[in-house]
C-alpha cells in the first residue's frame, strides 16, 4: 500500500495500516508524545471494551498540513528504499484523526462516536451524537471534550481518565445528549433569527482574530472562521429554500457538515464543533 500527500491533503486508512506507518521517537528512542497515535486509538477502544460497549474502530484519516517546521506528514527516503516509492512504511504521520462507534442504544438517526485526534499540539477526545446518514458529529458542552494542551489542558494519564468517566456513565451522558437534540429540533428559527445566526457567527470571528484585546479576550474558540461562514451561509440559505420551517438543529447541522477531515483544519474540529453548540443552546440571540 502507498500514500499520496502530493496530491491527497487527506489520506484513509486502517488502524492496522496506521500501525504499519513510521514511529517518531526522541533521542531517547522513547515516543515523540510519550506515546504513539495508534496505541491512543487502542487506549481509547480498550475503555470501550473494558465497560463491554459494542465498539467500532471506525476510518483512520492523516493529514498534511502546510507548516513547514513541522509537516504533517513526512516520507522518509531512506526508508522508502527498503520499502519502496511513497511505502506506508516511510511515512511519519503527526495529524490523525478517527472516531470510535459506540452502537449501545442507537437508532435509525444516531449513533455515538467517541472522536480521536492526535497532531502537533497534542491529544484530543471528545464524545457525542453522531447523524448516522451524514456522519456529522454532535459536541454538545464542553464536558464532553478534553485536550492535553490548551488553557484546559490537562495531562495525558488525566485524558484517558476523562474518556474513562464518561464511558463509565454512558447511557445517562449519552441521554443527555440526545436531550439536547431534542431542544435543537424543537427550537423554531424565524428568517430573521437566521440572519442574526449569521450576524452572530461572523460578530464572533472577527472578534477572535481582533488585534483589540478588549475584543479577542471575550472569545476564546469561534464556532466557524471567514471561509467556513461562506460556505454555511451559502448552504443555509439553500436549505431555507427547500423548508417550510427551519430549527436550531437544522443550523447546526448545517455547520457540522464542515467539521470532517479535508474540511477543517484537524486540531480546530473539536473545538469549533463545542463552540457552535454552546451559541445555539445558550439562546444568545434571546
Amino acid at each position: 500500500m502507498q500514500f499520496d500527500f502530493q496530491n491527497n491533503n487527506v489520506e484513509v486508512m486502517t488502524l492496522d495500516t496506521l500501525r504499519r506507518t513510521h514511529k517518531e521517537n526522541d533521542i531517547f528512542g522513547k515516543p515523540v508524545k510519550g506515546i504513539y497515535h495508534y496505541e491512543v486509538i487502542e487506549r481509547m477502544a480498550g475503555i470501550c471494551k473494558k465497560y463491554n460497549l459494542n465498539y467500532e474502530v471506525e476510518e483512520v484519516f492523516a493529514a498534511q498540513n502546510k507548516n513547514k517546521a513541522q509537516p504533517g506528514v513526512v516520507v522518509l527516503p531512506q526508508v522508502e528504499q527498503e520499502f519502496g516509492t511513497l511505502a506506508v512504511e516511510a511515512h511519519i504521520l503527526r495529524r490523525v484523526y478517527t472516531t470510535i462507534r459506540i452502537k449501545n442504544w442507537e437508532t435509525d438517526e444516531l449513533t455515538t462516536t467517541l472522536v480521536v485526534a492526535f497532531h502537533q499540539d497534542g491529544m484530543q477526545a471528545a464524545i457525542g451524537p453522531c447523524v448516522k446518514v451524514c456522519h456529522n458529529q454532535c459536541i454538545l458542552s464542553p464536558e464532553r471534550s478534553v485536550s492535553n494542551y490548551g488553557k484546559e489542558k490537562v495531562s495525558t494519564e488525566e485524558l484517558f481518565g476523562r474518556v474513562d468517566e464518561w464511558l463509565s456513565n454512558f447511557e445517562v451522558q449519552m441521554n443527555e445528549d440526545r436531550e439536547h437534540i431534542r431542544r435543537l429540533k424543537a427550537k423554531v428559527i424565524t428568517p430573521v433569527e437566521m440572519y442574526a445566526y449569521i450576524g452572530l457567527l461572523t460578530a464572533l470571528r472577527v472578534s477572535h482574530d481582533s488585534s483589540d484585546k478588549r475584543l479577542s479576550s471575550q472569545v476564546e474558540t469561534y464556532p466557524l472562521n471567514q471561509s467556513q461562514i461562506s460556505v454555511f451561509t451559502e448552504d443555509l440559505l439553500k436549505l431555507a429554500g427547500e423548508k417550510q420551517t427551519l430549527t436550531a438543529w437544522d443550523i447546526y447541522n448545517v455547520a457540522t457538515e464542515l467539521y470532517k477531515p479535508g474540511k477543517t483544519d484537524l486540531p480546530a474540529m473539536i473545538p469549533q464543533n463545542g463552540a457552535l453548540a454552546e451559541v445555539l443552546l445558550s439562546d444568545k440571540l434571546s
